[in-house]
């Protein structure tokens, strides 16, 4: 399904100076046309090693450099990330986009290819092979080969008209494009154009979305006096929000969180910024975490992002509870272009693990275009992994990463690579996956996402199977007790396990945390019986039986049990449900988080669990109702309302 994106942005071309315009003067709109990207529209500028690699990617497909000399060569160059299987860009030059420089994860290599923009072009020019077909051409057909020696060739009809991309295979040739949508391109002056004319006729655009920047800082300290605290990553985005924070305010304090999974170059950034700017730094640190719960949970996936709790919230909301209790203005390099859910977030807010902080982005509406040269014009000190062909930077094991951004770690970090394919590598053989789920990062999923069967089908006799490979995610980790059948007969529900799901040394355990959510619980002889006012549930060794199971609150019951169930056997001891505690009354123990004295039954250990909020809700509950997407479920308890909870303990002030 193609993305809606809530929010887009424009860059205007400039036809008589051959440059991007971030925003045009007040009526000099119509001296510009706005540039045709796809959504989001969030370019940036083409680096050194991006050139070198549209250089590699055309030669290798055309077996020279003609079309990167007449198309990149000298002219100011942009880039606009689109969807792919792994990481391509339009190639914007001379106010048009003329083909996809894209990585290849099959070849492992930078590859380039024509748009019909392009096409048209190279065919006008003559800088790129012909292949002339009388057939009708589709994408996956082949076609008698001419006698091209390269890879790429442009496709025409007998009225030498342009209709399609072919790539030069054995003996024929395969159609790999076809164009519906045939866009001469735009005029412009083909002046050569560099860096120094762009900030010189982007200065007024600059400036504004500086301006603009500082105001809503301003006017926010003016509604909230906070202390002021500066979340900084070593990316970009954090850099452009701390310098705009300090022209507002002067100082700030720096706060970085080490999740155990930064690369040393980042780690040298945040030192050297700090001291650049003089400015106090707060650390937070994950330590460890990380690497002991991969044992609990398994490898994180985009649609499974236990890391992001374990290694980086937890470790803030630990800082910053003890630091800013009270509460403080959070300055974060959050851009609405980066994705869907950004996207749709407001430019103030309060995240539901570090509740106590008014989180803001004065970037929020910025796209990279606006940034990069406001990077470059106030020569602030970014990270220079970008200049290396990092594209993004935080932990280096993340799964939102492309394959090509494994390939530059692999290149640059080989030590701390190999200490992540170690891990990887024990996973693979007890989730009894082939070598290419690690090859073509299949890891980077845990639900059965349609990015992860695109890949899948390239992999010969392999089907993706969610409910086998959950099952033994739950067997072969620290926790080992997996539901392993289901049966729903008028509206009883029986589920049975591995193994008995209570040891005798647990049920205490057990029986205080079911109190704790002030439900009835009971003996009567093997059996244990807990009692809501919609639902009784029977433990009976490895078997659990739920009745009656036909409404909504039905299921909340037994995902609360599920939930304090795994506790006993999973708890990552990460404290997050100590430091929350509005009463402090909680203490961990072997089997988990238990509460000393009565409790007021807030919920809010459970809330803030990486265990009761991802393994559970990923993992447990999918495998329970067959169903990998019931964590979206209407009547599972949200952000907001979670957020409403702390307000109602007091552990955040009632307005924001």
């Amino acid at each position: 399904m193609k993305k809606i994106w809530p929010k887009k942005t424009r860059i205007y071309w400039d036809p008589e100076y051959n440059i991007p315009i971030v925003k045009p003067l007040p009526g000099q709109e119509d001296l510009f046309y706005i540039l045709k990207l796809t959504e989001p529209g969030d370019a940036r500028p083409a680096f050194h090693i991006d050139h070198e690699r549209l250089i590699n990617a055309i030669k290798y497909e055309f077996g020279d450099e003609k079309i990167y000399n007449a198309f990149f060569k000298d002219y100011f160059t942009l880039l606009n990330k689109v969807p792919h299987w792994d990481q391509m860009w339009e190639t914007i030059a001379s106010g048009n986009v003329l083909g996809q420089l894209y990585y290849d994860p099959f070849r492992e290599r930078w590859r380039f290819r024509l748009n019909y923009a392009g096409a048209y072009i190279a065919v006008r020019d003559g800088l790129v092979d012909l292949v002339k077909t009388s057939s009708k051409v589709f994408r996956g057909t082949y076609i008698n080969k001419s006698s091209t020696s390269s890879r790429q060739v442009v496709i025409i009809n007998e009225k030498d008209e342009i209709v399609g991309i072919g790539e030069n295979v054995g003996d024929k040739i395969i159609v790999i494009k076809t164009f519906r949508e045939k866009r001469l391109p735009v005029e412009t002056s083909m002046k050569k154009s560099n860096l120094e004319t762009v900030l010189k006729h982007n200065d007024y655009g600059i400036e504004f979305y500086r301006r603009k920047a500082v105001k809503f800082l301003r006017k926010l300290y003016e509604k909230n006096k906070l202390p002021i605290v500066v979340s900084y990553s070593g990316g970009k985005d954090s850099l452009t929000a701390l310098n705009l924070t300090l022209e507002a305010f002067g100082d700030a304090e720096l706060l970085f969180n080490d999740t155990g999974l930064e690369l040393p170059e980042t780690i040298k950034n945040v030192e050297h910024v700090s001291k650049h700017y003089g400015l106090k730094l707060v650390k937070a640190s994950a330590g460890d975490a990380f690497w002991k719960s991969v044992w609990i949970f398994g490898p994180p996936g985009k649609d499974y992002r236990w890391c992001c709790k374990v290694a980086k919230l937890v470790p803030i909301a630990r800082v910053t509870r003890a630091k800013w209790g009270n509460g403080a203005l959070n300055i974060v390099g959050q851009r609405a272009y980066e994705s869907i859910d950004r996207a749709r977030s407001p430019s103030v807010w309060r995240n539901r693990w570090v509740p106590h902080l008014l989180s803001a982005s004065p970037i929020q509406e910025w796209n990279q275009l606006v940034e990069w040269l406001y990077i470059i014009k106030y020569k602030l000190p970014y990270n220079k992994l970008y200049d290396i062909g990092f594209e993004r930077l935080g932990c280096y094991v993340c799964p939102s990463s492309t394959l090509a951004e494994f390939k530059e770690i692999e290149k640059h970090y080989p030590e701390e690579w190999r200490k992540w394919i170690n891990v990887l590598e024990y996973w693979r053989k007890k989730l009894d996956q082939p070598i290419e789920w690690i090859k073509y990062g299949l890891w980077r999923w845990l639900t059965p996402a349609v990015a992860k069967y695109r890949l899948a089908r390239h992999i010969p006799g392999y089907n993706v199977d969610w409910r086998r490979e959950y099952i033994l995610r739950l067997l072969n980790s620290t926790v080992n007790l997996a539901p392993l059948k289901t049966s729903s007969i008028n509206e009883h529900l029986t589920i049975i396990f591995n193994k008995n799901i209570i040891i005798d040394e647990a049920q205490q355990q057990l029986i205080h945390n079911i109190l704790m959510l002030k439900k009835k619980i009971y003996r009567d002889n093997d059996k244990i019986i807990i009692e809501t006012k919609n639902t009784s549930i029977i433990i009976e060794k490895n078997k659990v039986e739920v009745y009656p199971y036909k409404e909504p609150e039905n299921l909340e019951d037994l995902v609360d049990l599920l939930k304090i169930i795994y506790r006993i056997y999973g708890c990552a001891k990460c404290g997050s449900c100590v430091l929350w505690c509005p009463l402090k009354i909680i203490k961990l123990t072997k089997y988990g988080p238990i509460p000393t004295k009565p409790c007021m039954g807030c919920r809010i250990c459970l809330e803030v669990c990486p265990i009761s909020e991802i393994l559970v809700e990923k993992v447990v509950l999918p495998l329970i109702t067959n169903d990998p997407g019931i964590w979206k479920r209407p009547s599972r308890k949200h952000g907001l309302e979670v957020i409403e909870t702390f307000r109602m303990a007091g552990i955040i002030p009632g307005e924001t």
